[in-house]
Formats: C-alpha cells, sequence, structure tokens
C-alpha cells in the first residue's frame, strides 16, 4: 500500500475524474494517468517512483514548465497545465501582465487575449487545448494556430494580434519522454524574472483537481490563426533576406541542401523559406519528415548533437556520391540543415573537399554564430545599411565575436544565458526606439535571429541566412569552412566546448548546489596551469579582478540580474563558466580557450576538461 498522501488523493481524484468525464477522450486521457499510478504502485520500487512524481510541483520559471511526461506534480500533465494556465488566467485578470512588462504602454487590442501556438511533440495538441479552455472559462480570448508551428511563429502572434501574453507548448530538443510550456508577455518576448516570480504566486494558490464553475464573466472566445497570418510571419522572414537582387537569386539557385525537420514543426516553414527564395535543390531526410513526438529515428532531437544529424549525413553522403559517380559535382549538397521540434534552434553541417573526396563538417554553435555576424557585417554594416550597428550575445558565447565586432565598429551587447534575454534587449532597443540598429543575436546553443519581427530564436530565419551565406561563399569559391579558418587566422583560434554532468531527482538538485558552492568558495588558483585571473559571480551581480595587467583589484557590478552562474577568466583569453541547466537536470561548465594555432588551442581546451572533470567527480 503506497502511503504517500499526494499519490492517494491524486488516485482518488483521478477515479472521480473518470465519472465526470463528458467525452471518450477526457475518458481516456483520465484513465491513462491513472493506470500509470496504479502501475508504478506494483513495482519493488514503488516509493521511489512515487517519491519522484510527488516530491515537488513542477517548477515554474522565465522558461515557463518543462517536464517528463506523466502522471504527478512533478511531471507535466493535463493538470499541471490546467494548473499553470489558472494562474496565469488571475494574472492576467489583475491587470498584472502590464506592470511587469518590459513595455507596459505597449497596447492590447480590446480584451485580454492569449496566443497559443504547440509542436509535435506528445500531448502537445491536448496541452494547447488545455489551456486554450482554461483561459477562456476565464474571460480571456485565445488565438489559436490549428496546425503545429515553430516557437518564434507564436512570438509572431503575440505581436500581430496585440496580445497580453502567448503560450508555446514545447520541450524544444529534450528527449521524446519530456514536454513544456513555455509563456511570453505582450512584446513577444519570454516573460521577465519578475514577471516568473509573481506568475508562480499565483499559480501556487491554484489547487490540483479545482473543477470549474462557469465563471460571472462571459466565456472568452476562440480565433483560429489562419493561413494568412502564417503567410505574413513568413514574408516577415524573407524581409530578411541579404541575397534577393537578380544576382543574390542567382547564386542561391545554385545551392544544393539537404534538410531534416527532426520530426518537429520547421517542415512546413523552413521548407516554404526556401522555395521563396529560389532554391529548388532541396532533399529531405523522409524518415524525419513528418510530425511525431516519439522521435522514433532520433531519441533525442537535439542538432547540436551529431546523433541527430546522423539521417542526414547519410542522406548527404549518398547524394554526393551519386553525383560524384555520374560526373556531376554540381549536384552534391553544400549543406544540411537540421532545425529542432520546435524549430527554434538549427544545426549545420557543410561539405568540404568536393572535388576529390567529399565530407561533411559539423559546424558548431558557436562558429555558427561568428560566421552569421561576419556576414551579417559584410551585407549590411560594410554596405552602410546599418549606422548604428548592435550585435547581442550571451555570456556563454564565444568571446571571438567580441573581438569581429570591435574591429568593425559594432557595438557588443552581453546578456545571460538564454534567448529571452536577447529578447528583453531587443524589447529596450523598441523602447528607446532604437530597434533598427539591432543587427544581429545569438546563443551558443544554436539560436540564431537577424530582425525585430520576433522576440525569440527563429530557425526559419537562421536557415535563410545560413543557406544565403553559403550560396555567396560558394559564389566566390569558398565554403563555409574556408571562411571559418579565415576568421581564425585574423582573429585567434578561439575554441569552445561543453561539459554536462547529470544529477537526477531531489538528491540531484542538491549534489549541483554543493559544486556551484564549491566554485564559489573555493575556486582553484589556477586550471590547466593558468591563472584564475578574474571571477564574476553572477548571483552576487559581482566582478572581481585578482591578477593580470590591467587589474586593480577592485569589485565592480555585472549590470545583469541575479543569476546562479559563476566564471572564471584565465591567463592568455582562456575562461569557464558554470551554471546548472534551465530546462534539464544537468549542471554545464562552458569552456573557451585562444591559441595561437588551432592544435594548441584544443590541447588547451581539453586539459581544462580534464581537470574540471576530476573536481566536479570528486565532490
Amino acid at each position: 500500500m503506497i502511503r504517500n498522501k499526494d499519490y492517494n488523493i491524486w488516485t482518488s481524484s483521478l477515479r472521480e475524474a473518470i465519472q465526470e468525464s463528458k467525452t471518450q477522450e477526457e475518458v481516456q486521457t483520465n484513465q491513462q494517468l491513472l493506470d500509470e499510478l496504479l502501475y508504478i504502485a506494483s513495482l519493488e520500487n514503488a516509493e521511489d517512483e512515487v517519491e519522484d512524481r510527488f516530491y515537488k510541483q513542477l517548477e515554474f520559471g522565465t522558461g515557463g514548465l518543462r517536464g517528463l511526461l506523466g502522471t504527478g506534480s512533478n511531471r507535466i500533465n493535463i493538470y499541471t497545465v490546467e494548473k499553470a494556465t489558472q494562474g496565469i488566467a488571475d494574472y492576467i485578470s489583475a491587470g498584472e501582465y502590464r506592470d511587469y512588462s518590459l513595455l507596459p504602454d505597449k497596447a492590447v487590442k480590446g480584451r485580454p487575449s492569449v496566443a497559443i501556438a504547440y509542436d509535435s511533440r506528445i500531448n502537445s495538441k491536448l496541452f494547447a487545448d488545455t489551456a486554450a479552455r482554461t483561459l477562456m472559462r476565464n474571460g480571456i480570448d485565445v488565438y489559436q494556430y490549428q496546425e503545429l508551428m515553430p516557437t518564434p511563429a507564436l512570438s509572431f502572434a503575440v505581436r500581430r494580434f496585440g496580445c497580453a501574453m502567448g503560450i508555446m507548448i514545447t520541450a524544444s530538443h529534450n528527449p521524446a519522454a519530456y514536454n513544456g510550456y513555455k509563456v511570453y508577455d505582450n512584446t513577444g518576448c519570454q516573460i521577465t524574472l519578475e514577471a516568473a516570480e509573481k506568475i508562480l504566486s499565483r499559480i501556487e494558490q491554484v489547487p490540483f483537481f479545482r473543477g470549474f464553475s462557469r465563471s460571472e464573466k462571459p466565456e472568452g472566445s476562440l480565433t483560429p490563426i489562419e493561413e494568412s497570418i502564417i503567410e505574413e510571419y513568413l514574408d516577415a522572414v524573407q524581409r530578411e533576406s541579404v541575397l534577393q537582387d537578380e544576382t543574390g537569386r542567382e547564386i542561391l539557385k545554385k545551392l544544393s541542401v539537404v534538410y531534416t525537420p527532426l520530426n518537429g514543426a520547421g517542415n512546413k516553414p523552413v521548407r516554404s523559406i526556401l522555395d521563396r527564395m529560389g532554391i529548388s535543390h532541396v532533399h529531405i531526410v523522409k524518415e524525419q519528415e513528418r510530425p511525431d513526438g516519439s522521435f522514433p529515428t532520433c531519441p533525442y532531437p537535439n542538432p547540436e548533437k551529431k546523433e541527430a544529424l546522423a539521417l542526414g549525413l547519410e542522406l548527404c553522403g549518398h547524394l554526393a556520391a551519386e553525383a560524384k559517380a555520374g560526373g556531376h559535382v554540381e549536384e552534391i549538397p553544400d549543406l544540411l540543415l537540421a532545425t529542432d521540434p520546435d524549430c527554434d534552434r538549427v544545426g549545420i553541417a557543410v561539405c568540404c573537399n568536393k572535388e576529390t573526396m567529399p565530407e561533411y563538417q559539423l559546424i558548431t554553435g558557436n562558429e555558427l554564430g561568428v560566421l552569421l555576424l561576419d556576414f551579417m557585417i559584410t551585407m549590411k554594416v560594410k554596405t552602410g545599411r546599418k549606422k548604428n550597428p548592435i550585435a547581442v550575445k550571451t555570456i556563454v558565447s564565444t568571446k571571438m565575436a567580441d573581438a569581429i565586432a570591435a574591429k568593425h565598429g559594432v557595438r557588443m551587447a552581453v546578456t545571460l544565458t538564454g534567448f529571452k534575454f536577447i529578447g528583453e534587449y531587443i524589447a529596450q532597443l523598441e523602447k528607446a526606439h532604437q530597434e533598427e540598429d539591432y543587427l544581429f543575436g545569438f546563443e551558443e546553443s544554436y539560436g540564431y535571429l537577424s530582425g525585430t519581427y520576433v522576440r525569440d530564436k527563429d530557425a526559419v530565419n537562421a536557415s535563410m541566412l545560413i543557406c544565403e551565406m553559403t550560396a555567396y561563399y560558394k559564389s566566390k569559391g569558398l565554403t563555409l569552412t574556408d571562411r571559418l579558418s579565415e576568421l581564425y587566422e585574423e582573429y585567434g583560434y578561439y575554441k569552445n566546448d561543453l561539459i554536462d554532468f547529470y544529477f537526477e531527482g531531489a538528491r540531484g538538485i542538491g549534489a549541483m548546489e554543493g559544486i556551484l558552492s564549491f566554485f564559489r568558495s573555493q575556486m582553484p588558483e589556477k586550471v590547466a596551469g593558468k591563472k584564475v585571473v578574474e571571477i564574476t559571480d553572477y548571483q552576487t551581480q559581482k566582478r572581481v579582478c585578482l591578477d593580470g595587467a590591467a587589474c586593480t583589484g577592485s569589485t565592480e557590478a555585472t549590470g545583469l540580474p541575479p543569476s546562479n552562474v559563476i566564471e572564471a577568466c584565465l591567463e592568455e583569453d582562456c575562461s569557464f563558466t558554470v551554471r546548472p541547466s534551465g530546462t534539464e537536470p544537468k549542471l554545464k561548465i562552458y569552456l573557451s580557450a585562444k591559441g595561437k594555432t588551432e592544435a594548441e588551442s584544443k590541447a588547451l581546451i581539453e586539459k581544462i576538461k580534464e581537470e574540471l572533470t576530476q573536481i566536479v567527480n570528486s565532490k
């Protein structure tokens, strides 16, 4: 017998919900949740399984909700979605969305409304419908996409319809067992830290299985978002094109692309934008073309990982061999594009050695960010299209971008980790009527944006720019790897890497906090033989200089909101940054090294990685 109080409450409430269900779909949904609880009660480790589902409520923050699908307060299901949405409805009804908006005076048209979108994950449509019904019961109007759409399209809808907020059902690039729920403010940006705290306080007041009686308020309306709005979004993306003159379109006609949406939301919009650009040679990875939340060929649909690109690389190799054998070198794919399930991130591989033995080289998120920044400078700054250009990156993104920006008179703004902070920065530019100065923003985790039509990273926009950049350099006899080598020769060999340490369950949270505490209180004097010359604790918002030519020994403010992150700068432009993931149970350590040669920078990265891994594993 399970003695956990919450387990028994949920079991009883689900039985009642089955009896009271009005449709067969409701019966099936509640029965599945109940069956899971009954099943785990039969396991040898039943108490552990129960504890993991009920020891806490699914955490709500600036990223909204994200968690494993299943039954319980620490799982994402219709009841955790309903509870969170009711908290948001209470927040909106009280008018608090204006108080915590980056642009409080931004007009909300008519009665407060919320835009909703969803991706291909398991239960995404169910959770979107659950959120819509909850909002409408509270007298809040809903604009909802009727087909799966990319996350940036949700941001676009919020701005297009003048909504008070937006909800995107997605778990981004997490494994198939996850789903999630992102929340956006009236600017189309993910909610601020202050707004998240205020919404959380509302959510905590909402009980599970609360039931709904008809409100005294009139029920809100549901407006389906039509195809014409999707076309408006694609129009906005296309306006960011830099190769749409006659010469540019001729260059693009010669490009050959392999694309995989990884069974997600990118299939239709990415292919539409490539077609608009006149790129006709597009090959699709058939096994990953259609929406499928189980991701059968790619259990971890993250375009950062080579495993996720395996089928795409295989197709590239097959097409390259076929073209080579037929004597049609021009038909060899130039590029592999892969977008994640909600199509806000994109990963790529580039064809090298076409004339001899074609092979495909993966480009990292930092490398692609540097290439795109350099390309945007070439196309918009050097041509005079941007007079006071501003680029934005996060604190864990490559410092090579700073060097490139400085050389070309581009102001580089730095934000906390997460594209939502880049979105906030764009909103601040909008508030100051300087949004036209925005050139480009990126984060190391494969997120990019060149326009201000949305306030989130956009893989549709990025896919377009990557194709234009690849075609541009191809017309000059260069590949992206050739251009990257030129940049390394000019600015130095910056190399970046990431170590992930997984900490599952309740004990894992304590373990991560212990490691962060160690780096705060006992930071090593040297790592990989290089002195620690500066420490930044983003939690206390202080940066302390310890050593070095420019060191004053003083403490200065970071100028950023507090965040549980520690950064250590080493001699000779090396560094590492430690932070817990905001979406997964893991600790991340970002590594950066600069060498005179590629071999030197790689050796430095490996040495730093080795020593930090030993430290973490010893704690």
